[in-house]
């Protein structure tokens, strides 16, 4: 049995699985898989086929009694079993193959076949989309009747060499759809080739119209942000406060003196600063980085340009990022104020002028309105003195004469007296309006108006009094005061040669220890008061300057005494002036 069933097998090749196949495909498949790899799986399909048919065999034995109905009955299972697996393949091709249909359709890309000639073969819905014309009608066209006219020479180009190298081509050409609409798309191609020979050109389009358009709004905003700067003069820098480099534009190194491609440090940065600005803008500079600040970056300062020497006055404004509580990075930007700075000194001096020739004139008004009032009465006193005299010196013989002689020098005395009270009465005579008022925010808004002019080289240092309670007074009057005090310990110091930002005048805030009265220093680094300056300082018309008319302090005391409080100095020469003036607390 085994004997005739191994002959019968060997006999019959042609029904045994690994002959039944055709002739082309087991030629491919014995290319493409070894031998051994075909014998085991065509040993694995005949045991499968022999367990199936036992399975299904009414009688086993009878089965296994004739060899040559066995073998049928095994390689008919075995055909019914490769049957079913290639239908099950068929199936699982199809739906991969409608999957790939759908993708090449619904693809956001356009793709295209053309043939050697430039037809359109194959176009899938987003190329005809693309195109602007439905699939039936593009079909058998010429490409090139959609690419623009500008554009055909580059096409054609692009073509030829798709057409003559291998491998994948790139470009970009404007298609003009079937109602004159125009896409700029990119392009992508390849040869299709088959055993040799070219039988076509694979296409692919991108829309990129939105991308070119969003690429020329982002250069028009560029080209604009360039012209705004360059009108501007600003100059841009970007930090990394960790260690990384500083990103300097051109603008920027100009101000500073840097080459364009010099290596730059922060140290380098802070050295051409003037020395006497160093310690404000690293002041801003700490106060920005603070983790517990808002960030915000401003400085003004001088820069010493390190080609040509020049100063440059800057004012510089910035903001910093934090990133897990630490500064990490500052973008900011850089502006020469140099002609602007010097357009406010101008300014200020020429205010600063006006302001004393019109403090002059009030002080002529009032010397002329003085003198008219007290002049007859003077001349009455003279005449009744030079008449006493006289009788003294001839000898008194009539006392009752020599009474009234001097009687009258006292009664027209008494009488310039009164005329002076009553002219100053009448100059301060204004009905002072008050408020309920934050002593803190009145003194601080005031020493903004003192930035500039004399003031502009020194550094001012408010010490406010936290929760101090308001102040009954009129605003503007002890602005003025507070603007006067500062402004006087400026030119104080400019006047003894005193200059440098690192020169302080501390303004301070408290309330007094023994009165219910908020009290205001200002204390400079100055020659002070000597002691005959000293007692004569609220005297009107004393001055110590030489363009000074002795009216500010006498002035300021006025306006302090109209708001119910005191002004006073202590004298201490050698060690800087110290005002102080009281305001009383708000019932």
């Amino acid at each position: 049995m085994t004997t005739s069933a191994n002959r019968t097998m060997s006999t019959a090749p042609a029904l045994t699985p690994s002959t039944s196949a055709p002739a082309n495909a087991s030629a491919d498949a014995s290319s493409s898989l070894p031998l051994s790899h075909l014998q085991n799986e065509s040993g694995q399909l005949r045991k499968t086929a022999e367990v199936k048919l036992a399975t299904l065999a009414a009688n086993p034995a009878l089965e296994l009694a004739d060899p040559l109905m066995h073998e049928l009955r095994v390689h008919q299972i075995e055909l019914e079993m490769q049957n079913e697996a290639l239908h099950e393949a068929q199936v699982v091709l199809e739906e991969s193959r409608d999957r790939y249909v759908d993708l090449f359709e619904m693809a956001p890309i356009g793709y295209l076949t053309l043939s050697v000639s430039g037809m359109i073969d194959e176009v899938n819905l987003s190329g005809a989309r693309l195109l602007n014309e439905p699939r039936q009608t593009l079909l058998h066209k010429r490409f090139a009747h959609y690419v623009v006219p500008a554009d055909l020479n580059a096409w054609h180009t692009f073509w030829q060499q798709a057409l003559q190298h291998d491998g994948r081509h790139r470009g970009e050409i404007d298609l003009k759809g079937k109602d004159g609409t125009e896409t700029t798309v990119r392009l992508q191609c390849s040869a299709i080739r088959s055993t040799g020979r070219l039988m076509g050109v694979r296409l692919m389009l991108t829309d990129i119209s939105d991308l070119k358009k969003a690429l020329a709004d982002t250069q028009t905003r560029e080209d604009r942000l360039q012209l705004a700067k360059a009108a501007s003069g600003l100059g841009l820098f970007d930090d990394q406060l960790l260690g990384g480099p500083h990103l300097l534009d051109d603008r920027f190194r100009e101000i500073w003196g840097f080459t364009p491609k010099q290596p730059i440090s922060f140290h380098d940065i802070v050295a051409a600063i003037h020395p006497d600005d160093r310690h404000g803008m690293q002041t801003a500079l700490a106060r920005a980085v603070n983790p517990r600040g808002d960030g915000r970056y401003f400085a003004r300062y001088r820069v010493i340009n390190q080609i040509s020497g020049a100063t440059h006055f800057v004012a510089a404004v910035g903001r910093v990022y934090f990133s897990n509580g630490q500064a990490v990075r500052m973008i900011g930007t850089v502006k020469d104020i140099t002609e602007h700075t010097q357009l406010e000194q101008e300014v200020q001096a020429r205010r600063s002028a006006m302001d004393l020739l019109a403090r002059q004139q009030v002080a002529s008004h009032t010397a002329a309105a003085i003198a008219h009032e007290i002049n007859q009465p003077l001349t009455s006193v003279s005449a009744f003195s030079e008449a006493a005299l006289h009788m003294l010196q001839e000898g008194v013989t009539q006392p009752q004469k020599l009474t009234r002689a001097l009687e009258g020098a006292v009664q027209q005395a008494q009488r310039a007296g009164h005329a002076l009270h009553e002219l100053l009465e009448f100059l301060h005579r204004s009905e002072t309006t008050t408020e309920r008022l934050d002593l803190n925010q009145v003194v601080a808004q005031a020493l903004t108006l003192t930035h500039e002019g004399s003031c502009s080289g020194f550094t001012v240092v408010f010490e406010q009094a936290p929760a101090l309670p308001p102040v009954q007074a009129n605003r503007l009057q002890v602005q003025k005061v507070v603007v006067n005090l500062v402004h006087n310990a400026c030119e104080a110091m400019h006047s003894a040669g005193i200059t440098g930002a690192a020169v302080k005048i501390r303004v301070a805030v408290h309330p007094m220890s023994d009165i219910p009265m908020a009290q205001v220093s200002v204390v400079d680094s100055g020659p002070g008061f000597n002691t005959d300056d000293a007692k004569r300082a609220f005297t009107p018309f004393f001055t110590t300057k030489s363009n000074g008319i002795g009216l500010g302090l006498a002035i300021s005391r006025a306006l302090i005494e109209a708001n119910g409080g005191q002004l006073w100095l202590d004298p201490a020469p050698g060690a800087g002036a110290a005002l102080h003036f009281s305001l009383p607390f708000a019932s």
